[in-house]
């Protein structure tokens, strides 16, 4: 695959099959992984293994990282201070890790999710013997997938894409013209700065709800 076809055609995949993927495989997705650019070129990151018989795994409490056959945990070390603490290169460096290995498991014919709707970091450091100097960055669910399938429930489509239509083409919310600013920072109609993303509060309440919901039996 070519890396233009391989940059244009990931897709977030949250719904894995139970084929078995090989110790020789993770490793060669780790391997890309390593391969990202990292500040100061410290390369401080490390990443956890965990399948289905991992001990622990089930502290991960996000449906579809425990429903995935596969995954990897990408922590960092958070006592470097030579540079750029300000702008948190550290998160930087493993995002940019992570990236890379979503792109070479696209160009495997794998499916992965990059996930960071886990619990508190404390309670994953505990659990899977994480040390302090290290901060957990985020999660890869990763696994072969049934290609007529792979997609999400109707509603989750509508939440990260619009529509089904918007998934299948892979459309992206903006465009170019409308994420790209000149010498300084402006906004363009129809940008994100117009949109009304969910916010804490607006989480908050809607947990509430659905509680209230969940009460009633309505």
């Amino acid at each position: 695959m070519e890396f233009k076809e391989c940059l244009f055609s990931r897709r977030s995949i949250r719904k894995f099959n139970n084929k078995k993927v090989s110790d020789k495989t993770i490793r060669e997705i780790i391997n890309a992984g390593i391969y990202a650019p990292s500040a100061c070129n410290f390369e401080a990151w490390k990443y956890i293994v965990v399948k289905k018989d991992t001990n622990n795994r089930e502290v991960l409490a996000n449906p579809i990282a425990l429903n995935a056959p596969y995954g990897i945990l990408v922590v960092y070390r958070n006592d470097l201070y030579v540079t750029g603490r300000m702008y948190n290169d550290y998160y930087q460096s493993a995002a940019a890790s992570i990236q890379n290995m979503l792109l070479y498991i696209n160009s495997i014919d794998l499916g992965g999710v990059w996930i960071c709707g886990l619990p508190k970091p404390s309670v994953i450091k505990k659990a899977f013997n994480i040390p302090k100097n290290f901060d957990v960055i985020g999660y890869l669910a990763l696994g072969h997938y049934d290609k007529e399938d792979s997609q999400n429930s109707k509603r989750d489509m509508v939440y990260h894409y619009g529509d089904e239509k918007s998934f299948k083409e892979h459309k992206r919310r903006y465009t170019v013209d409308q994420v790209m600013c000149k010498d300084s920072f402006y906004k363009v109609d129809g940008d994100c700065t117009y949109t009304k993303y969910p916010t804490k509060n607006n989480l908050i309440t809607r947990k509430a709800k659905d509680k209230i919901k969940k009460v009633i039996g309505k």
